[in-house]
Parts: structure tokens; sequence; C-alpha cells
């Protein structure tokens, strides 16, 4: 499993603050960008950058992160998250990190010295995964129930690329991902080849048409093939 471009620790990008402060907010934070509905998780420290888009902010306060209630601190040598002058406050966190399956967290902004001054949401996270079900078929030829999750482009079809020493020998289009967190569940032969050579196979899923090694996100099942007692 794999997750391209990767973003770890706390918020890292903040708007450019200008010089003059605006006048005190009279309401409370708000989003000014809603979250996606769902993000990724492939391994720990490859999770999805959630974008953070959000003002109503003190002018240049400072602000606490907080992932499920927990505060996010930022790398060594990174700053504070802090408003701009106009109480505006952007940048990435990363998602929390998930083995499997998927849930709700809940990202939080709140002032350091006025707790009052909050906001909060929430969204989904997954696990980016890919399992074939049964595991040892009879032959390459038996159809198999093929589930993932973690596809979230809903507008582009997942596909399968069956690899063989490094080169793709076929891709298929699998189908198209359903829900908020891109799940698919589908029955296909295990291999749509007549006779796929014996030996150890990678069957890479992402949602590139061609083959691409290094894709923004895939997960990959690897499958041995071996020559039955008494064939040639």
């Amino acid at each position: 499993m794999f997750l391209r471009p990767l973003l770890a620790g706390a918020v890292v990008v903040l708007l450019a603050m200008p010089a003059a402060a605006s006048a005190a907010p009279s309401a409370p934070p708000v989003f000014s960008k809603n979250l996606k509905r769902c993000y990724v998780s492939a391994a720990p420290g490859q999770t999805e950058p959630i974008e953070i888009a959000a003002s109503g902010f003190m002018p240049f306060a400072e602000v606490n992160v907080l992932i499920d209630n927990t505060i996010v601190t930022p790398p060594p040598g990174t700053a504070q998250p802090q408003a701009d002058a106009n109480g505006d406050l952007t940048g990435f966190v990363s998602a929390p990190y998930i083995a499997s399956g998927q849930r709700f967290f809940s990202l939080r902004l709140t002032e350091q010295v006025n707790s009052d001054a909050t906001v909060a949401t929430s969204a989904k996270v997954t696990a980016l995964s890919v399992t074939a079900s049964p595991t040892k078929p009879r032959n390459t030829k038996t159809r198999v129930r093929f589930r993932g999750r973690g596809f979230t482009d809903r507008l582009k079809p997942i596909y399968a690329h069956y690899v063989f020493n490094g080169k793709v020998r076929q891709t298929v289009q699998i189908g198209k991902p359903f829900g908020d967190c891109g799940q698919f569940s589908v029955r296909r032969r295990q291999f749509p080849m007549r006779n796929p050579h014996v030996g150890a196979w990678i069957v890479q899923f992402d949602q590139e048409q061609a083959y691409n090694a290094n894709a923004t996100a895939f997960a990959r099942l690897r499958i041995v093939v071996s020559r039955k007692p008494g064939s040639r």
C-alpha cells in the first residue's frame, strides 16, 4: 500500500500576514472550506493531508490543532499555527493513521488564549487496502472476490495491473468505487489471461489507466502461480 504525496505532522503552511491587523471578530470562527468526506491512510507516516481553511480568529492568534481531541505538535523547527492579520488560518495536517477498516475522526481548531474561540468538524479516514477471497483458489481461472477501499476519486474507475518480472502483462478495469471512502467489491477470475507464467505476480490496484509503479495511491496483492503436479 502506498500513498503520495506524504505530509506528516501539524499545520505547516500558513498565509502571509498583512502588516495591519483588522478589528477583533464578533462571531465564532468557522471553516471557510469543507473537509473531504473521507481521507486515506496507507501506512504509519503515509496518510492523506487535510487542507485546513478557517476564518474568524483573533488577528495573529496562535491556534491549537486537535485531531480526535489530541493536540497535534508542530514538527521541530515549525512555528505554532497562527492566524493572519485578518483572523484567517490555512494549512495542512495529516489525517490519522488506521491499520484497517474506516472510522470517523474529529478536527478542532482552538485559540490558545481563548478556548471559546473554537470550531470543530468531522470526517472519515479509511485504510487503503485490497483483499482477495479465497486466497488460494483452485486454479488461476477460478473466480475470486476482490474487495478494496481507499480509492476516493469517484470520477475514475479502478484498474488492476498484472505485473510479472517488473513488466505489466495485462490491465483490466475493475469498476468504479462507491461510498465516501472509495470501496469496491467484485467477482473476477483471479487472472484475466489464460496461462499466466509460473512464479510470483504482483497485482497493483489503482485509479490510473496505464500501469505506473509510482502511482499516487495504490494497493498490491502478491500471487504465486505454481505448476500443478504432473503437468508440463
